[in-house]
């Protein structure tokens, strides 16, 4: 009992070091800069709210300091508890100790999850609190730590339900799975000193119902293109580990496996800039069968146990590469890029995530205080007046990070659209850091940065041949379908 308490330490501490040493060195582009900006000031991030998530980040920020490095150790300690929690809970599943613990490290190293460990993202909490739901499954914690999994975490962790409630309990004691849904009054409570930063501010019960279901909108018909772009982010030498090791899980069993067939659906059916960040959901039962494959291996004779042991090594060496964004300091280059090109006291109007960037920018890092950041939806900003905003408001020229479709007003003048009016020399893109970047990143909201970055300035190139290279260097780095076809788009109409 000593030595595994041991390894469990061991392992929780390694996976601690792990997700810190392969995490970015500045914000990443997906969530980080909101959560960052929005948990340090007790503020109210996108749908639905996650008020537990932003209550643990301000707790962080008044430890550390509301700097993005300091806040995700907050994923870094929750990434150890994964590991320990995570072997109780497949051993709660019903496999041993062994299995459970090589089941664990293959879920934790794949690139999906790990990538969200060493970022500061909401995923790695709702991975945690269903973990220790499946744990507690029998316990009389059992309604409100699945209630905790919902409400404390993600809503999507409704899709592994079958894992971690218990219907043996009485419906009264079932009541108690609603008492973390109290967190939610964290929104009505802090709404009037602070603005919901979300891009359809809820005014209505249709409005309220989106913004607190998430999904109005995102779901259709299942795609098999979409699922299969999904999946790919898993990566292949993994994607066959798991494969291999699920047939090896044996017959069919529905409450373990019914929520790999939901969470199948679900990646199918629901659009998402950034599909890697919500495999998890497929991920953990996946893992969890693929346990019950491992324990059937390891019965076997001693050389299909050794190529278990390889095999799984293999992927996490894998998945553990392909997470490593030490590189990804994708979002900090375009957001000084496009600052710095900012004229002195001007008014700045991102749009989407530019807007955090922007917030986390100035508010935290202390970058331009002379702009005025203003954008359509009162993210963050008090001035924020209505679209369309004019090229000059008080006598201060108004830059748009997106004006494709008010040329008569703006150009695009670098990374940003300008007046036409004040149209001066082009800056000196070549001189731009986000151009210089040649490495990687896990996230494909990051690298459609960089793609984005190139059409632009492909759009600006007068030479045909420096244009045509600028276009190639766009769908080198484009990383989602949608990016892809924009840039081809753009380039037969520029």
């Amino acid at each position: 009992m000593r030595s595994r308490i041991l390894l469990i330490f061991g392992v929780s501490a390694g996976f601690f070091v792990l997700a810190l040493l392969t995490g970015p060195p500045s914000f990443d582009a997906t969530d980080g800069a909101e959560f960052a900006v929005c948990g340090s000031e007790l503020q109210i991030a996108h749908a639905p709210g996650y008020p537990l998530f932003l209550m643990m980040i301000r707790v962080f920020s008044v430890v550390f300091s509301p700097l993005y490095g300091h806040l995700r150790i907050l994923n870094c300690f929750l990434a150890a508890a994964a590991a320990a929690i995570g072997t109780a809970a497949f051993r709660k599943a019903g496999y041993s100790f062994s299995a459970a613990s090589v089941g664990i490290v293959l879920f934790l190293t794949s690139a999906p999850v790990l990538s969200q460990f060493n970022s500061l993202e909401i995923y790695p909490l709702a991975i945690v609190l269903v973990l220790l739901a499946i744990y507690l499954k029998d316990s009389a914690l059992s309604p409100y730590i699945s209630g905790m999994a919902v409400f404390g975490g993600h809503p999507v962790s409704l899709l592994s339900a079958s894992l971690f409630v218990s219907f043996k309990k009485k419906w009264p004691l079932l009541l108690f799975m609603l008492v973390p849904a109290t967190l939610y009054l964290y929104l009505p409570l802090r709404s009037g000193a602070c603005r919901i930063a979300h891009y359809g501010h809820p005014h209505t019960i249709e409005s309220l119902i989106g913004y607190f279901t998430m999904y109005s909108g995102r779901l259709s018909v299942p795609s098999f293109a979409r699922l299969a772009t999904a999946l790919g982010f898993i990566g292949i030498p993994a994607l066959a580990v798991f494969t291999l090791l699920a047939a090896a899980g044996g017959r069919f069993r529905a409450q373990k496996d019914l929520p790999i067939i939901a969470a199948v659906l679900f990646l199918a059916s629901y659009s998402l800039p950034d599909p890697a960040g919500q495999l998890w959901i497929l991920l953990l039962p996946l893992s969890i069968r693929c346990t019950g494959g491992i324990q059937s291996l390891f019965k076997k004779t001693l050389p299909i146990k050794t190529g278990t042991i390889v095999v799984v090594a293999a992927a996490a060496v894998s998945g553990v590469v392909s997470a490593d964004r030490t590189d990804d300091d994708i979002a900090m280059r375009w957001t000084t890029d496009v600052m710095s090109s900012l004229q002195p006291g001007s008014v700045y109007r991102p749009v989407a995530h530019d807007a955090f960037y922007a917030a986390y920018a100035q508010h935290t890092l202390g970058f331009r205080p002379d702009v005025i950041l203003s954008d359509s939806y009162g993210n963050y900003f008090e001035f924020s007046p209505p679209p369309p905003i004019p090229p000059e408001v008080g006598g201060r020229t108004v830059h748009i990070s997106r004006a494709w479709d008010r040329t008569e007003d703006f150009s695009l003048q670098g990374l940003i659209f300008s007046p036409v009016r004040a149209a001066q020399g082009s800056p000196d893109l070549g001189q731009m850091a986000i151009f210089r970047f040649c490495g990687r990143s896990p996230d494909p909201m990051a690298m459609d940065i960089v793609a984005e970055a190139w059409m632009r300035r492909m759009i600006q190139e007068q030479d045909p041949a420096l244009a045509d290279s600028f276009y190639l260097k766009a769908l080198e780095f484009s990383a989602t379908p949608l990016t892809r076809s924009r840039i081809e788009s753009i380039a037969e109409n520029y």
